[in-house]
């Protein structure tokens, strides 16, 4: 018998993706907070338009028997490329007929790891797009800090919620009077992952927090199951490629999906402003033209990007196309944004310069430039 070739001495790509199948998810820090959708698996086109909820706009003071003018919750779209995430491995014969230990099983392993971390990167890029309303400004992560950042769930404060920090921002907390074990923890953990609890907030401790150079931000997460979703454009694919000349297979595994932050109001970020962003064109800030004089305009800032507790918008006019502000000097010659309704005279200035500061010491930490529209 042992002179027949059996399977055992062949790779067979179908058992290899039910393997890597059965192990996908299994190093995903976010799965447990995903929505995942397969509806769009065998659907054409790899550009999508997905629903998203658009934050209603902060609340406003009530005088006593005055009247609260209501709102509307709108989905509206955004869009996003699905992404095709791969990896391959090499085995020799040598290593698959030896004996010493189990090449394929690791493949296996090694292949689903890998499709998974970059889903998770993904997850966690997207999280990094959450609204600026959305952020609590602090430089330090403490009980109090997470207490005072769930304020901006408001009523919605209750129900089941991740906590996402760096190792740096848990030796804070299980310092903290209020810091809960795991092993204390009575309710349900959301996944065996999670380290302890505050206020609330089930801790997971991930090295994907830090400080991301594209926003100038660092941003610890609490996040709610829901906000993000996951959807499969194609389930996992493995091939094999067999190599005789030198006698080894490669293994790939493929899967097409693509991420998005589906609910700005399940997420709240604890964030540290680390340097100067300058916002891109899709911001959603413009100019639109006055209704009163001829070089009148409004400036309009969407109420998802409603500057946070401490924080202002303030505008600069002239003629420059380039953006204003050094990160850590204070920025002097601005006028306070007052409304998206509040018309400006921009006389004979071409661009407005729009900039997010610090209330206190006008210090910028966004930065955008506009082309001021006027009536023709």
């Amino acid at each position: 018998m042992a002179d027949y070739t059996l399977k055992t001495n062949l790779v067979i790509p179908e058992v290899i993706a039910d393997l890597v199948d059965t192990k996908l998810g299994d190093n995903i820090t976010l799965m447990p907070l995903v929505d995942q959708d397969n509806t769009l698996v065998g659907q054409p086109g790899d550009t999508l338009k997905f629903p998203a909820y658009t934050y209603i706009g902060d609340a406003t003071v009530i005088n006593e028997n005055g009247q609260i003018v209501v709102g509307k919750l709108e989905a509206g779209t955004v869009q996003a490329t699905v992404h095709k995430y791969g990896k391959g491995i090499a085995i020799t014969d040598e290593a698959r007929l030896s004996g010493h230990g189990d090449p394929v099983g690791q493949a296996t392993k090694q292949l689903a790891r890998s499709i998974d971390q970059g889903v998770d990167n993904e997850l966690f890029s997207v999280l990094n797009g959450v609204n600026i309303a959305r952020k609590f400004v602090n430089s330090t992560l403490s009980a109090d800090n997470v207490a005072d950042a769930l304020v901006l769930y408001g009523e919605d404060l209750t129900g089941p919620k991740v906590l996402l920090t760096d190792a740096a921002g848990f030796a804070q907390l299980r310092k903290d009077g209020d810091y809960i074990r795991a092993s204390d923890m009575g309710q349900r953990m959301i996944t065996d992952e999670v380290v302890g609890e505050i206020w609330g907030c089930q801790i997971i401790i991930t090295n994907k927090v830090k400080t991301n150079n594209t926003v100038k931000e660092k941003q610890h997460f609490i996040v709610k199951p829901g906000a993000l979703r996951l959807i499969n454009k194609r389930g996992t694919i493995v091939e094999v490629e067999r190599e005789a000349e030198y006698q080894r297979d490669n293994i790939f595994a493929t899967k097409h999906c693509v991420a998005y932050l589906y609910d700005h109001s399940k997420v709240v970020a604890i964030t540290e402003f680390t340097g100067l962003q300058a916002l891109a064109a899709d911001c959603g800030i413009e100019s639109v033209v006055g209704t009163t004089a001829a070089n009148d305009t409004f400036i309009v800032i969407p109420d998802d990007m409603a500057a946070p507790a401490g924080y202002k918008w303030v505008y600069k006019l002239d003629s420059s196309a380039d953006n204003i502000g050094v990160f850590g000097t204070a920025l002097s010659g601005t006028t306070d944004w007052v409304s998206s309704e509040t018309e400006i005279g921009a006389a004979a200035n071409t661009k407005a310069h729009v900039v997010l500061v610090n209330a206190t010491d006008s210090k910028p930490v966004k930065t955008f430039t506009v082309t001021i529209v006027k009536k023709t």
